[in-house]
């Protein structure tokens, strides 16, 4: 629908004058013939109002500054006109007063940060249930990182969405790298996030386009490091009257002969084993982090650590990933290996000896 009238006037009413002979400058929106009003904020000696111009009489730097102020008025009232009607709307003298104090959601500026809080206020409602602890906690720790390089390079608190470009994105990299002193592929996991942000931020019509589509992000290449077939037997062989190196080392044999992570191993519950028709047991999980269902056979060394658990508080008393990860290093060092082991080698061990794990767990059983 096309507009057949628009208006707009600034008048001040000369039953409103003060007793210092002042009267606010106000608006009139004329829409098709419906009106809406609001006050600039500024004030005039009536005696000095040019009614039929719509200024201020007078060279004074206060009435020109007044005047340029009018005119920006009239410039922003265009604006919201202009994005009014490109994104559909039926222009109404109501609406285009709303939309100039940035009262039409659809209108409003967004900021960086804004979109950060709505998406993590969302993510923390799901967490347990599509969302892991540790992910909403890589959402939070990146939130926070764009907080703190806001305030360092720009002294303010947060960013509005227009202002990001292509300079944000490097300088951020930049401070990961130089300030925070993380690896080149630790700063990805956070450029992605800030991308991901981005992203939200263009389908929600935020934005125009996301800046970051022209920003390469590429990981380096990482040679991972896993245990061989003598390390491993030296493990399974390992002997150690210490309850806490024991039980690190049952969980972490647990994961290489299953392949679960740290966070499936803990969340196990019996619920997840199921025997087939010849009386195998498996492992049917989903996996916390990507819900994919994982379908996995209960191998001996497996079974045997289950059992020797079997009647505690806890399927699988698995100690926090902190500690695991320390026990860890003890036991390398007790067993002479010389490599720094963590507890998701436990996986990567799986799929690179799947077929020689049979032919171990022969030489224990």
């Amino acid at each position: 629908m096309e507009r057949s009238s628009f208006a707009i006037l600034f008048y001040v009413r000369d039953s409103r004058i003060r007793k210092d002979g002042t009267a606010a400058i106000e608006v009139s929106l004329t829409v098709n013939g419906e009106r809406s009003f609001f006050s600039t904020g500024k004030r005039v000696c009536v005696q000095n109002w040019d009614k039929s111009r719509q200024l201020v009489r007078g060279n004074s730097e206060e009435f020109k500054s007044i005047n340029k102020f009018l005119s920006a008025v009239k410039a922003k009232i265009y604006q919201k006109e202009a994005e009014l009607l490109d994104r559909g709307f039926v222009i109404t003298a109501e609406l285009l007063c709303d939309a100039y104090f940035d009262k039409v959601e659809s209108l409003k500026e967004h900021s960086l940060i804004s979109v950060l809080e709505a998406h993590n206020s969302q993510c923390r409602s799901m967490v347990g249930r599509t969302i892991a602890k540790s992910t909403y906690f890589n959402f939070e720790h990146g939130g926070k990182l764009l907080q703190e390089y806001i305030q360092n390079k720009y002294g303010r608190d947060d960013l509005y969405l227009r202002e990001l470009n292509m300079d944000f994105i490097q300088g951020f990299h930049a401070f990961l790298l130089n300030e925070k002193k993380m690896q080149q592929n630790t700063t990805t996991k956070h450029l992605k996030f800030l991308k991901k942000l981005l992203n939200i931020a263009v389908s929600n019509s935020y934005i125009g386009y996301n800046p970051f589509n022209a920003y390469k992000v590429e990981r380096e290449p990482v040679e991972i490091d896993f245990l061989d077939e003598d390390e491993l037997r030296r493990i399974i062989n390992f002997d150690t009257p210490l309850p806490r190196l024991e039980r690190a080392k049952d969980m972490f044999l647990f994961g290489c002969f299953t392949g679960l992570s740290y966070i499936d191993i803990k969340t196990l519950t019996a619920e997840h084993f199921e025997t087939d028709g010849a009386g195998r047991i498996w492992i049917k999980k989903r996996r916390v982090k990507t819900g994919i269902l994982s379908r996995i056979p209960l191998l001996p060394i497996a079974k045997m650590i289950l059992d020797k658990y079997k009647g505690g508080a806890k399927l699988l008393p698995i100690q926090d990933a902190a500690d695991v990860n320390k026990y860890l290093k003890d036991i390398a060092i007790l067993c002479g290996i010389d490599k720094r082991i963590t507890f998701h080698q436990a996986r990567h061990y799986i799929f690179s000896y799947s077929l020689k794990i049979r032919n171990l767990q022969a030489l224990f059983f």
